[in-house]
């Protein structure tokens, strides 16, 4: 539990953070996504923070984890310049007097640097990852006055983009390891970008954070790092719990129609029977979109987002989705690009009211026209022992892999980026997914069965789809992360 009000826990229970970079490379906007909240300014100018602000990231049990935000180094080469002129140029350097007006790249330099020996136990230092390391001339002079003061320091490499395959992330990492391995202070180099991080990465950092603090606040951060990871695993298993009950809902959903007989099979009265499929399709179709929307919403309250698709998608109305034919485009696409577009041929599917295609193998994966989903027309319905017409049980791995994808587009999605909106995700994503899905093709296909041919009570089919979606999303995020701490 917090302290008391007004009483501040004593110092060997505070832990803080200096975020610190050359300006405008992205320290209020990693702040927002790191402290799930807007804080400060932020635009795409130089010197936008102008003073040190000071933010809890985390307070448990008496303990507080604090982040410093601060003002960005300005001309670091004429910084150099001064400090190597001094016998002790940091006690110089803060003895003087700069004006913020005159000489604000200076005056913000000394703020950043007085909080970094005032208060940082550990200084996360922020590059743009969009510059190689040889080519960004300011690290040289920032890492001889960051040497100066004497702090451990972890970089963190921020603007990197989309996430990559990991092998490539781990070899642009390692490039930056290299270019600072003669600075002993850099205790580690992390990918931590504003806009696409991921929770598992936030795990990865506490735990390189953890031998830098000192001796004499090891407990707290001890406390204060297992605390983290609880919030985390929460809303891990929240979400998995969301998408339990969506996977549920598809595999016990179903349309009462008639029997077929002889005779409607081999084509006598086959027109009335295929208006009463296609109805059937619509219905689904419709339910389907239903629950899309709402779980997507339901993932980024759990994520601590806003934005249009939230708003938006929640105000529309039931009738509307139950006539798809009539949803506006733009609506569709919000739909289809809750994770990035990949699932372009299942919302076409819904689009149609379910009657594009039966969800067969995906042959490509992506936006921007790399891939679609096999049309087979014939097999997306198909009558279950409660002689009821449910999804095939290709259309419903398809599912699966729309509830995987949109999980993963939410989580990376940081606050610091704004309000949530749709963008194309990375290949590798869908690769790491259909893996994970052959590997619990079996489970998968046994929670269907259990549903579709056997009537299973949905409260056991939801215990079993949980199971099934939290260590599906466990397996992929370990391939996607093999330097993270497991999230089972």
């Amino acid at each position: 539990m917090p302290p008391p009000l007004g009483i501040t826990p004593p110092a060997s229970d505070i832990v803080t953070l200096s975020l610190i970079s050359h300006t405008n490379a992205g320290k209020t906007t990693l702040a927002r996504t790191l402290l799930r909240r807007d804080v400060g300014e932020v635009r795409d100018a130089a010197h936008v923070t102008l003073f040190n602000e000071s933010y809890t990231l985390l307070e448990h049990d008496a303990r507080l984890l604090r982040l410093w935000d601060t003002p960005g180094f300005g001309d670091s080469a004429r910084l150099l310049k001064r400090l190597q002129r001094e016998k002790n140029p940091v006690l110089w350097f803060l003895s003087q007097t700069w004006d913020r007006l005159t000489d604000k790249p200076l005056w913000c330099s000394q703020q950043a640097l007085k909080n970094v020996r005032d208060d940082a136990d550990v200084v996360l230092y922020l590059v743009n990852a969009t510059e190689p390391p040889e080519v960004a001339a300011y690290i040289t002079p920032e890492m001889h006055i960051l040497g100066w003061v004497g702090k451990p320091v972890l970089v963190l490499l921020n603007q990197t983009g989309p996430t990559q395959d990991p092998a490539f992330e781990e070899a642009e990492t390692t490039a930056w390891r290299e270019h600072l391995k003669d600075y002993t202070f850099v205790q580690d180099v992390l990918r931590l970008d504003a806009f696409a991080r991921c929770w598992v990465q936030e795990e990865r950092l506490m735990d390189v954070l953890m031998p830098l603090v000192s001796a004499e606040k090891t407990e707290a951060f001890k406390q204060l790092k297992r605390a983290w990871h609880q919030r985390n695993a929460d809303i891990f298993r929240q979400s998995s719990r969301v998408l339990s009950e969506l996977l549920t809902a598809a595999v016990v959903d179903g349309i009462e129609v008639r029997s077929e007989t002889l005779l409607e099979r081999v084509g006598i009265g086959r027109k009335e029977l295929n208006k009463e499929y296609q109805d059937a399709r619509e219905k689904l179709a419709a339910r389907l979109a239903d629950r899309i929307v709402a779980t997507t919403n339901r993932l980024i309250e759990l994520h601590g987002l806003e934005g249009e698709a939230a708003r938006a998608l929640g105000k529309l109305t039931h009738e509307q989705f139950h006539t798809p034919q009539q949803v506006p485009e733009a609506i569709w696409s919000v739909i289809g690009s809750v994770a990035g577009g990949a699932m372009g041929g299942l919302i076409a599917d819904l689009k149609m009211g379910g009657m594009t295609f039966g969800g067969g193998a995906l042959v490509g994966g992506l936006a921007a026209g790399i891939g679609a989903y096999a049309l087979i027309k014939s097999y997306n319905l198909v009558r279950g022992g409660d002689q009821r017409l449910h999804w095939s049980r290709e259309h419903f791995r398809e599912q699966v892999r729309l509830a995987m994808l949109t999980y993963l587009a939410v989580a990376h999605f940081g606050r610091g980026r704004g309000e949530w909106e749709a963008s194309a995700e990375p290949a590798h994503w869908n690769q790491i997914i259909s893996g994970v899905i052959e590997e619990h093709a079996a489970g998968l296909d046994r929670l269907w069965k259990e549903a579709v041919e056997q009537g299973t009570l949905p409260d056991v089919l939801s215990k079993h789809a949980q199971a099934l979606i939290h260590d599906s999303l466990s397996c992929v995020l370990a391939r996607l992360y093999p330097n993270a701490p497991s999230t089972k």
